[in-house]
């Protein structure tokens, strides 16, 4: 029974990883975030900022210079459909000090209103859509204040102090249907987009020593250079998922990619071949490291150690001689 549960374990855990590529969803979101505060008396820094963010990936900002939308992304396709809420700056800022009982010039404090308004997507490794939702959400000094349902085309409160609010955007008929076509035109776009900057990752695999235990080693799998950032990595063993050591998540590279590191600590003098296996935007990319890359490791260690593994398996270590002219 024991030698037939470890024949089943390395099918089981390919059928659990297949299961999980047929399952797996991909999530994109287009929004506009906008932050605005009241401006306390000495207080000398920006009231207003605004940005439009594809995924994680910042499209346009509101430049206060010049009080206008400026694109960062000249991509097309993605203004085909969609464009910059038309809210203005003074509208926001007069918004935040009537909630405030402030002023443009005086306020007793600092306060913030957030909102944030826009589209998600969720899709099939295939592109075939799984879900989309729109969203148009306040938040007052750090709080939930209220927020807009697209599918009752109503203005939902989020905290008592939103009542007076809701009561007067609930007259607003025209402003309802502006924003109904804005989300419209949101979903229609983030569900068509063909991101121009998808990225596949480079997979990289290394080894060190573990600091207490000469016995083992720490190898990690290095995935890097992808987008859109959601991926999922592991080390597998003779395709058997092994626990990871450490994971980093995902962290933001310098040029708008992603990159993911997951470690696991095996046995130095177990030969058997390891591998990477990452899955993004549907796809599985794979990366393997076995004996070749044991004897490179164990001749980098002996360049740098001056430490000589022996054909008979003892250890010499040669100690470093300076040459002197």
């Amino acid at each position: 029974m024991v030698k037939q549960r470890e024949r089943l374990g390395p099918i089981v855990e390919k059928w659990l990883y297949c299961f999980a590529f047929i399952f797996s969803s991909e999530r994109h979101h287009l929004q506009f975030v906008y932050t605005v505060l009241t401006k306390p008396d000495g207080f000398s820094g920006p009231v207003f900022s605004a940005v439009g963010l594809y995924d994680d990936r910042r499209i346009s900002h509101y430049s206060n210079e010049e009080q206008t939308w400026k694109r960062d992304s000249s991509d097309a396709e993605i203004w085909r459909y969609t464009e910059e809420p038309r809210d203005s700056r003074d509208w926001f800022i007069n918004l935040v000090n009537t909630l405030t009982n402030c002023t443009s010039s005086r306020c007793d404090g600092l306060h913030t209103l957030q909102r944030r308004i826009g589209c998600e997507v969720e899709k099939h490794p295939d592109g075939s859509m799984m879900n989309v939702n729109a969203f148009d959400e306040y938040r007052h000094d750090g709080e939930d204040f209220i927020a807009f349902n697209f599918e009752t085309m109503q203005w939902m409160e989020k905290s008592p102090k939103a009542k007076e609010t809701n009561m007067k955007w609930k007259n607003q008929q025209p402003r309802r249907q502006v924003l109904k076509m804005e989300l419209t035109n949101c979903m229609v776009c983030v569900s068509t987009f063909n991101d121009s900057v998808r990225a596949p990752p480079a997979l990289y695999m290394f080894a060190s020593e573990v600091p207490h235990d000469k016995s083992k080693l720490i190898l990690t799998c290095l995935a890097t250079g992808f987008y859109p950032k959601h991926t999922e990595m592991n080390v597998t063993q003779n395709n058997i998922t092994l626990q990871p050591f450490s994971s980093t998540g995902v962290r933001p590279n310098n040029n708008q990619t992603f990159q993911m590191r997951t470690s696991v600590e095996i046995n130095k003098d177990e030969k058997q071949g390891y591998e990477c296996h990452a899955l993004h935007s549907g796809q599985t990319f794979v990366k393997s490291w076995g004996l070749f890359i044991i004897v490179m490791f164990l001749i980098y260690r002996v360049l740098k150690d001056h430490t000589y593994y022996m054909l008979d398996g003892t250890v010499k270590k040669v100690k470093e001689r300076t040459v002197v002219d």
